[in-house]
């Protein structure tokens, strides 16, 4: 692929308080220089606009189509069309800026095949990072995927299968979900014991394990057993939330993720007191120094797979946060919090995922949501 320089703009290269005025030039897949000499690529112009590095999410969805009608779509594909689906989402988030995205539920083998496809440019979609069917128990949440397991014999041949079909993360349910009737979101699916199965089972193989836990007693469990990342993480009871400040405390202690899910359906809550509470859970695991990703589980009904900008803009908004400390999250951040190395700044030597952004969203994050142009590995995949 040609050099590229993206000349006349301002860059952001995701650590800095603010932007300044330099040429990004690319080489192949990666970032080659920044500076102002342009002459050995083919030159972009942007003058008036910024260029990031490439959006991180965190939590996805693909195989769900983000409607009330979730499930009798989700029944109703056949394997042929949800693939079909999930790759068209894919395309969704790649334009809006995400270059990376951590998809923590779909059939196992379909994950995995439009991850490859992806890799392989055989349609465009975002890097992927697949845990396939969540591990869940006998009719738990997200059951209908594949995934179930009980005890820690079978949980722990459940990772084993996982790793051999090619997942990148092991994905627990430790506690039920609002989108599986029957299951109860505020009590814990597995035991200590089974939760410890998975995660020694799955760092054995070299893979870490994503908890999905809303209630309390749920992510006590999870932290206890020392998962790697707290899924939701929401502390939710019965009559709204039930915070738990040493649970923080020892997530903290323990290094483990939170991964909070904040995206744009905060918006339509009801203003009755939850998104108040909400907001003062998020603001003390901040303060108490939580180390959060950028996610916003996408696909579920109510948040469209490209909308993690206006997930950033709640998420900041709810922690309290600067423009540049939510755009950390959702690049550098969670590049080296989930050991994504190659990628999350701009920098020589750096994979060339850049978004170039009408505006300075060091100063409004609304300018995420006007993307012009968007290049993956080094390779122009969107331009507005």
């Amino acid at each position: 692929m040609p050099a590229i320089a993206l000349h006349g703009g301002h860059i952001w290269n995701g650590l800095a308080d603010s932007t300044a005025e330099a040429t990004v030039t690319t080489d192949g897949p990666n970032i080659a220089a920044i500076g102002n000499d342009a002459s050995a690529a083919t030159t972009i112009d942007i003058s008036g606009c910024t260029v990031i590095p490439g959006l991180i999410e965190a939590h996805a969805h693909l195989c769900f189509n983000a409607s009330r009608d979730w499930r009798e779509v989700f029944d109703a594909d056949t394997p042929t069309r949800m693939a079909l689906r999930m790759a068209a989402y894919g395309r969704r988030m790649l334009e809006a800026g995400i270059t990376t995205v951590r998809d923590l539920g779909a059939p196992t083998e379909l994950a995995v095949e439009v991850r490859e496809a992806f890799a392989a440019g055989l349609v465009p979609g975002p890097d992927l990072l697949v845990a396939g069917a969540p591990i869940t128990t006998t009719g738990g949440h997200c059951y209908f995927m594949g995934g179930e397991a009980d005890g820690e014999l079978e949980v722990r041949k459940a990772v084993r299968n996982r790793v051999k079909a090619g997942c990148d993360w092991i994905k627990i349910m430790a506690t039920g979900g609002n989108m599986t009737r029957g299951t109860n979101t505020f009590a814990a699916q597995y035991s200590v014991d089974e939760l410890r199965a998975c995660i020694e089972e799955a760092h054995r193989l070299r893979k870490k394990v994503a908890a999905h836990c809303h209630g309390t007693v749920g992510i006590r469990v999870a932290v206890e057993a020392g998962v790697d990342v707290l899924e939701h993480c929401s502390f939710t009871a019965p009559t709204g939330y039930d915070y738990d400040p040493e649970v923080t405390r020892m997530t903290v202690a323990k290094g483990i993720l939170v991964s909070p899910t904040v995206s744009v359906g905060f918006r339509s809550w009801p203003d009755d007191g939850r998104k108040q509470e909400r907001a003062r859970i998020v603001k003390d695991q901040f303060a108490r120094g939580a180390k959060f990703v950028m996610s916003t589980d996408c696909g579920i009904p109510g948040v469209p797979h490209e909308a993690l900008a206006g997930g950033i803009q709640v998420l900041a908004e709810l922690g309290g946060l600067s423009p540049v400390e939510a755009l950390k999250l959702a690049t550098s951040s969670s590049a080296e919090r989930l050991e994504l190395t190659d990628r999350g700044t701009i920098a020589p030597g750096k994979r060339a995922d850049l978004v170039v952004l009408d505006g300075d969203p060091t100063l409004d994050l609304a300018a995420l949501e006007r993307v012009r142009l968007v290049i993956k590995a080094g390779e122009v995949v969107f331009q507005r």
